[in-house]
């Protein structure tokens, strides 16, 4: 089979390898799209609310032009309603005459229209006028004899409002004469312009703040993202070491990256447990497999009694490898979740089944110290195995004339040697004997893979056996100790913290 070659020249990178770091990956990065999205929600938001405002704010603007006119043209036709009581002259002149004394502002123009011309003419701004003659037939227009009327026209560039009023007679008949007054809104238009154009400024330059600080927040808060790329990048089947810095938070993303280191740590576990069982298997089964090729190496194929001795030590050999790799896959599924099966065990009962099974192992003397009559959570089997394997080792240390012995209570916070429980009630099992016992110096390395006492104490076994035990303590929660004098005896416990099922008989 063909190997796969490295990438020609001209040829792209793969996928895994593209730099991170380039302007496309960041245009398709989590944090751009993300603050991209923030800034064309809030654009949106900007425009609907200016365009909202600003056409209203027009609106009012025109309709407050509109009423100061329209308030200016009735104040002015009811003083000529008035004054023609006692006059003869035209209502045209009156208003004439009115509109002078008034005399328009520079932005306001005024004229008459009698019989659908214009009559007479005053602007506030004669150098430049607002009402040209070509606006006339469109101004003579807006007439109408039920009220007034509103209009707008281009005055040279300049947006002119106007209301056309009609002046009525004393008994409120038309006199076909109609009053026009005009304001320039040029100014209020450029204001309304003006704000618009501050509105903008102000909506860009809370967009680019927007940007800026919506760019550092989702950097921080997508950082572990980051780091998690990177993170993955590096980390391979030969080192998994590597995690991802989290800072303190409780956001989604925060909790990504932890439960990713979460899972590193289950694999780096997982890891080193082959690798542990590994160099176990390869270190123990190198010497019985050196024993036995030995032998065939030795043996006289032509001596019937040199083969069967050969042959029953060979099967010792194989017995033997066979027992350690028991063991050792026992210990490889120790930390698996369902290495244990717990269930309701009422304590006295279950002693007395292990005392049923172990007072055969050997010719001692066999009884049960005391025992707690208590219900506990936990797995009879695995407990009954660790048992099982204390009062094994007991027995290959002591003789016919010694003692062994199973016991069991429930002890509060405070253990009586000292050692550290938890908060909860701690079941405590032990099994005793009166044998040779342990040196100081040994008492922690026996309850390593593969470690022993001292050769005064004896070789036998794959050193495996208190390493079973200790899985099976901590597979509850508890821990396996032991306490032992060298010459006098020992005692080896397990201590099991209480489920919250845990009840006194």
């Amino acid at each position: 089979m063909a190997s796969a070659a490295a990438p020609a020249a001209g040829e792209a990178p793969p996928a895994a390898d593209v730099d991170p770091s380039g302007w496309g990956a960041k245009f398709h990065s989590v944090r751009f799209r993300v603050v991209a999205a923030m800034l064309g929600m809030m654009l949106a938001g900007l425009v609907a609310a200016g365009l909202i405002a600003f056409v209203v704010q027009f609106q009012d603007s025109d309709a407050r032009v509109d009423q100061a006119i329209l308030d200016k043209g009735n104040s002015l036709v009811k003083l000529v309603q008035t004054n023609s009581k006692s006059s003869g002259e035209s209502y045209s002149k009156r208003l004439h005459e009115a509109a002078e004394d008034i005399e328009p502002r520079s932005n306001e123009v005024m004229a008459g229209i009698v019989d659908g011309r214009v009559d007479w003419i005053i602007e506030g701004n004669s150098d430049e006028p607002l009402l040209t003659p070509g606006l006339y037939p469109a101004a003579t227009r807006l007439r109408d004899v039920s009220g007034a009327a509103f209009g707008e026209f281009n005055a040279g560039g300049r947006p002119l409002r106007t209301v056309v009023l009609p002046v009525k007679g004393t008994g409120a008949e038309n006199t076909g004469t109609y009053l026009l007054l005009g304001r320039d809104a040029a100014d209020q238009r450029a204001h309304n312009r003006a704000s618009v154009q501050t509105y903008s400024l102000v909506a860009a330059g809370t967009l680019l703040a927007a940007a800026l600080i919506g760019g550092r927040v989702a950097g921080r808060l997508l950082g572990p993202l980051r780091r998690l790329r990177e993170a993955t990048r590096v980390v391979s089947h030969e080192d998994l070491t590597r995690r991802v810095e989290v800072r303190d938070g409780e956001d989604d993303v925060t909790l990504l990256a932890k439960t990713f280191n979460t899972m590193l740590e289950r694999l780096d576990e997982g890891a080193q447990q082959q690798q542990q069982f590994l160099d176990d298997a390869g270190h123990e089964l190198r010497t019985p497999l050196t024993i036995l090729r030995g032998h065939l190496e030795l043996v006289s194929v032509d001596d019937p009694a040199d083969v069967i001795a050969t042959r029953e030590v060979l099967l010792e050999e194989v017995d033997r490898m066979q027992r350690l790799v028991d063991d050792l896959l026992l210990l490889a599924d120790a930390g698996h979740p369902d290495f244990i099966m717990r269930e309701p065990v009422r304590i006295p009962e279950f002693l007395h089944q292990v005392m049923e099974k172990i007072h055969v192992l050997a010719d001692r003397r066999w009884q049960i110290d005391e025992t707690a009559d208590y219900v506990v959570e936990a797995d009879p089997q695995r407990l009954t195995q660790a048992l099982v394997q204390l009062a094994a080792n007991a027995v290959k240390y002591t003789g016919r004339s010694s003692t062994i012995a199973l016991g069991c209570r429930i002890e509060g916070p405070t253990a009586p040697d000292g050692t550290p429980l938890p908060e909860s009630d701690t079941l405590l099992l032990w099994v005793r004997d009166t044998g040779a016992g342990i040196a100081v110096e040994d008492q922690q390395r026996i309850f390593e893979r593969f470690g022993r006492a001292h050769p005064g104490r004896g070789q036998e076994g794959s050193g495996l056996g208190l390493a079973i035990v200790t899985a099976i303590a901590e597979a509850h929660g508890g821990t396996a100790t032991v306490e032992s004098a060298y010459g006098q005896g020992s005692r080896f416990m397990i201590r099991i913290p209480l489920q919250a099922v845990g009840v006194r008989l």
